[in-house]
């Protein structure tokens, strides 16, 4: 998670309060963890696609929404000072432009800025891959006619950031640190996309700024750019930067952006309309529509909404310009629940698919750790991603595939831990006999009753691989799980059939009519597909239903 460091009586004189415990409070409703440190300063873990949040100034705008001091303001383009014509680069085909005047700017101001912009970088911006951003001193400019295009490394030359040396596009990218860190993400072939100011090169993106913008503390007027492979990504991070600029004041200045087949302006500051269903709302947050209603405005105003309607039907909100986390209406409902505060929602108010909460899953699966690690497992914490082709292989159902995956190693989400464990015990071999290991985690398994038809899963999984297996070692092992969880008479086990299992070798556990696991001795033509000399059994069990009956639903 991103850290942002700041001196605690500046994020208090900011945010307009002197209490500490009052700020420890706030933000930690926002979601954010810190850390006073002995020098004075003040480190806040903030969430990851918070990115409005990554600079001191976001961080202070939303406590100021939080608490009430301020309401959320709109901000307008002032005008349209910059002609920006794009030749679009094949590797960074986008960018956006935009200027703020008026900042209020000293040297401990500008070092926060450019931590901001590198926490964005390595982010959300994937290492500057995706999105990489240039901040100059606008009254620098040469002239505000720019150009965005791909230049000849050994052709055109530039005076690199922090240097008074004029070299070549080929020499930045082969001497500097910055160019041997960044210089192949854009480059291709003998080409690089370059910003122009004028019949200068103001910006090399995504690797370094020209000298000749450099900021300085005495900095006003501050021209941003921001380019890369997305252009919904580009246009937010820009509105981020302008969100946490114009905290002091200031007027911004947008861009004419010229494409060969269209134009463009930047930044976009329009509010995005969305909507939720009441109903959907009070189901997720379990509480009567009723209480939404008279909630839900005051809640979302908190957290930075315009809210336009609320009625039995539906909540219409306009989202700020700035948040990148928004993607569906769960996600304002999250933020309806942030704003009401989850303590004053209560336990119960948990939503009834998720009534047994997280501590209820806490408490139960603490009590299958202890019992396994009690009887010589080793816990092991894989991820959830794997090769789809072993949920092929093992059969256990439909899962979710992830679409342009980076690698075939992880290109789909699993149904099923036995999955985990098998690759796990694949790659313990060589160890000693026999191996005893689980796993406690989630899957995702389809659900049809779902508003997305796919649900997280709670399950265990633990696993025995010697030179031979008894059958009975690995039941024993389950019923001193099931009796410490105090259910074991309420069990039933029948003999039942499972692709992964060996016929007549598996059997499903019952509890009240419904299946809460299954365990058995596993086909010995899958492990030899998998490469795995040994036999192995298995127990999966279904935390969720065990967790339904322990607290009585």
């Amino acid at each position: 998670m991103p850290v942002v460091r700041t001196l605690l009586p500046r994020i208090l004189g900011l945010i307009g309060i002197d209490d500490v415990d009052r700020l420890r409070d706030v933000l930690f409703n926002l979601k954010c963890e810190t850390e006073i440190e002995e020098d004075g300063t003040i480190a806040i873990e903030v969430q990851s696609d918070r990115i409005d949040m990554f600079s001191t100034e976001g961080i202070a705008y939303a406590a100021r929404l939080y608490l009430g001091l301020e309401k959320p303001k709109m901000f307008n383009v002032t005008s349209i000072d910059f002609d920006v014509y794009v030749e679009p680069p094949i590797k960074r085909p986008y960018i956006a432009i935009a200027a703020v005047r008026n900042v209020e700017m000293d040297e401990y101001i500008l070092k926060e800025l450019i931590e901001f912009q590198e926490r964005l970088h390595t982010t959300f911006g994937r290492n500057r891959r995706k999105v990489a951003i240039g901040i100059h001193d606008l009254d620098k400019l040469p002239s505000k006619t720019l150009r965005y295009l791909y230049v000849d490394i050994d052709r055109e030359k530039m005076i690199p950031l922090h240097t008074s040396e004029v070299m070549t596009i080929r020499e930045v990218l082969n001497r500097l640190d910055q160019g041997k860190l960044y210089g192949d993400i854009s480059l291709d072939g003998n080409m690089h996309p370059a910003i122009f100011s004028g019949n200068e090169i103001i910006s090399l993106p995504p690797v370094i700024n020209s000298d000749i913008t450099r900021l300085e503390p005495s900095t006003r007027n501050i021209l941003i750019d921001v380019t890369g492979i997305d252009i919904n990504a580009i246009k937010i991070v820009l509105n981020a930067i302008i969100h946490s600029l114009v905290f002091y004041g200031g007027s911004i200045i947008g861009a004419r952006i010229i494409y060969p087949n269209y134009t463009d302006y930047t930044p976009d500051l329009t509010w995005r309309k969305r909507s939720v269903d009441t109903e959907y709302a009070s189901m997720w947050l379990g509480i009567e529509k009723k209480e939404i209603i008279l909630k839900a405005r005051d809640a979302l105003t908190r957290m930075g909404y315009i809210v336009e309607k609320i009625d039995e039907t539906s909540i219409d909100v306009l989202v700020p310009p700035y948040r990148a986390d928004i993607l569906h209406q769960v996600d304002i409902v999250e933020d309806i629940a942030i704003g009401i505060g989850y303590d004053a929602l209560g336990i119960e108010a948990i939503p009834p698919v998720y009534r047994y909460g997280v501590d209820r899953y806490r408490v139960v699966s603490n009590i299958v750790r202890d019992v396994l690690i009690g009887l010589g497992y080793t816990e092991i914490n894989t991820l959830t991603i794997l090769p789809s082709k072993i949920l092929d292989l093992i059969q256990q159902g439909e899962y979710l595939r992830i679409v342009n995956p980076i690698s075939s190693e992880i290109d789909a989400i699993r149904n099923s831990m036995v999955a985990s464990i098998l690759l796990v015990l694949r790659e313990s071999q060589h160890t000693p006999l026999p191996i005893k290991i689980f796993e406690v985690g989630e899957v995702v398994t389809k659900c049809l009753e779902c508003y997305n038809r796919w649900r997280n899963e709670f399950r265990c999984v633990f696993a025995l691989m010697d030179s031979e297996i008894r059958f009975e070692e690995i039941h024993a092992d389950l019923f001193a799980v099931l009796r410490e969880l105090g259910i074991e008479r309420n069990i039933s086990i029948h003999s039942c059939s499972n692709p992964i299992y060996i016929s007549g070798r598996c059997g499903c556990i019952e509890m009240n009519n419904r299946v809460i696991g299954v365990f058995g001795e596993v086909n010995p033509e899958i492990l030899e597909k998998l490469g795995i000399e040994y036999p192995i059994a298995i127990v999966e069990l279904y935390l969720e239903p065990i967790i339904d009956v322990l607290y009585g639903k």
